[in-house]
């Protein structure tokens, strides 16, 4: 099997995935529009019923918890997402 094929046939880690999410809600600017993406989210979760749909949902959750987090008004964002993102790394 050539190296690339290899590489594709290995999954990401669950550290990845969450990052990969968070990435993707990074446009999100706001924790009003941030709640409305979770709950889309959620709705979609109900009509799961994979098991592997319990995996998905937590990095779905942690995905969101490091956003929720960087859109702190108070707090240094860089610092808690980066902590979380330690603590995802770290299991």
């Amino acid at each position: 099997m050539p190296a690339l094929e290899l590489d594709l046939a290995v999954a990401p880690s669950p550290a990845d995935r969450v990052a990969l999410v968070r990435a993707q809600l990074e446009p999100i600017r706001s924790r009003v529009a941030l709640l409305d993406s979770y709950r889309r989210e959620s709705l979609c979760r109900l009509a799961t019923t994979a098991p592997a749909a319990e995996s998905a949902a937590e990095v779905l959750d942690l995905a969101y918890a490091i956003r929720w987090r960087e859109l702190e008004p108070d707090s240094p964002a860089d610092d808690s997402a980066d902590e979380m993102r330690e603590e995802v790394m770290d299991e």
